[in-house]
């Protein structure tokens, strides 16, 4: 079971502020803010020569106000925008997971109309493990048109689930260095394309807490300009820009949201754009719609092996303000051998909250853990090695575990499948919607569960 700080969001171990705590006054308005600044990517901006404009980073409150149908045709009435990046900060107790987001009021295409929408959201996530100070970046995630991209930033790094598709470029000693395709947006690692911009234009991004308006695109990334931080979070208090995150239940026609993790937008198509709570790579196996936000320990333990994701990384949250629901799955119980073929069911667990913006419902299943051969009467945990049949890859101790993101209170469903001919064997579910304590047992019809779940 998890611990309670892992539970919410504001104990555990003293996240890294921008100026020591003290009891006699108040926490930093951002305490993440000076990690994020230490981390901030040095952003590669490849800008085409037939509107520069739309590949400017920029907040969505550019045009002064939050209403997401009306971002294409306000861009129109700017001759540039101010660079701004969100980010959002969690932490466990051996790492810290540090995502930005990036902004573009139009994702376009000169002719191409299949190609365009209205707003456009990609992002980069970072791993940096806690050897004191800022840390030590071990692993980058970047996103582009709906796929992940893994880059590992130590020799120790090595590829899990996923295939690692360069290293990190680091500037000035803790700025990842990305590319940000013209256009469609995409985010990469660094590669030659930072050395030579296609097509010979393209600008730098650099945080430096000034949020600075491009003045000119031309020249082989010679134009730099400063960008500002946003926190996801924000409520606007700082700077009166409010995060994404913050805004993430303004749904309506005029609104930022058009449906749940999903930005407003009328051109080129209906709310195309999703926000990294609804992001999802889909052929990314253990890993499911939102992780990268909702859950990034489990994302990046799933995508990477090596030392640095050894038996001492920790996916027990000691600062997560990311998610709206957990669930721990520790051990399950078969009473019955439901396998007309060879006797003993074939178990698996099945959790899933309908409402997934992305992807499918699944939080897990099968392809994570099943146990081949049941036994009945005994219980079988869910930890890593705990299967005969699956080889449990990127999973802990705490294999059951999962944060996950999705609207209000609705249903979650908890499941055990005798694995079988199409359909499995249904050998017991539960639905519930708020929060419920079963670690000691949930008898089922032809099984027993036992589980925590949680709504914060």
């Amino acid at each position: 079971m998890a611990s309670l700080c892992a539970l919410s969001s504001g104990c555990g171990s003293e996240p890294l502020y921008d100026e020591p705590r003290t009891k006699d006054r108040e926490e930093p308005l951002e305490p993440y803010r000076a990690l994020a600044r230490h981390w901030s990517p040095r952003i590669y901006q490849d800008t085409d020569d037939s509107f520069p404009l739309g590949d400017y980073i920029t907040n969505f409150n550019f045009d002064g106000d939050y209403n997401g149908r009306n971002n294409w045709e306000n861009l129109a009435n700017k001759s540039s925008v101010n660079a701004y990046v969100y980010y959002a900060v969690s932490e466990t107790l051996t790492h810290y997971f540090i995502h930005y987001s990036l902004f573009h009021p139009r994702d376009w295409h000169e002719w191409l109309s299949a190609e365009m929408h209205e707003n456009d959201l990609e992002g980069v996530s970072l791993a940096v493990e806690k050897t004191g100070g800022y840390g030590t970046l071990i692993a980058m995630v970047t996103m582009a048109h709906d796929e992940f991209y893994q880059y590992a930033a130590s020799p120790d790094v090595h590829p899990g689930h996923e295939s690692i598709d360069g290293s990190v470029r680091l500037m000035a000693g803790s700025h990842p260095a990305i590319f940000v395709e013209a256009k469609g947006h995409g985010i990469h690692g660094c590669d030659a394309r930072c050395d030579n911009a296609p097509g010979g234009d393209g600008i730098v991004y650099a945080e430096n807490e000034r949020a600075e308006a491009p003045q000119r695109a031309d020249g082989n990334f010679t134009q730099s300009y400063g960008y500002a931080l946003i926190a996801m979070d924000a409520s606007g208090q700082r700077d009166e820009n409010q995060g994404l995150w913050h805004r993430r239940y303004d749904i309506c026609d005029t609104c930022t949201f058009g449906a749940w993790g999903k930005l407003r937008g009328d051109d080129y198509g209906i709310n195309r754009a999703n926000a990294p709570w609804a992001w999802d790579d889909p052929d990314d196996g253990q890993v499911f719609a939102g992780s990268l936000l909702c859950d990034p320990a489990q994302l990046f333990h799933a995508y990477f092996e090596g030392v640095a994701f050894d038996s001492d990384y920790s996916d027990e949250y000691v600062s997560h303000g990311y998610a709206s629901h957990w669930f721990q799955v520790s051990s399950v119980l078969s009473h019955a051998n439901l396998d007309a073929y060879d006797g003993r069911s074939d178990l698996y667990v099945r959790v899933a909250a309908p409402g997934s913006p992305a992807g499918s419902d699944d939080l897990f299943n099968a392809a994570i853990w099943q146990q081949a051969e049941a036994e009945p009467g005994v219980w079988y945990s869910l930890a890593h090695g705990g299967a005969t049949s699956t080889p449990g890859h990127g999973l802990n101790a705490a294999a059951g575990s999962r944060f996950f993101c999705r609207e209000g209170g609705g249903e979650t469903r908890f499941e055990v499948y005798d694995k079988d001919t199409d359909p499995d064997d249904l050998m017991g579910a539960r639905a519930l919607s708020d929060s419920a304590d079963f670690t000691s047992g949930l008898t089922l019809e032809f099984a027993q569960l036992r589980f925590a779940f949680g709504v914060r």
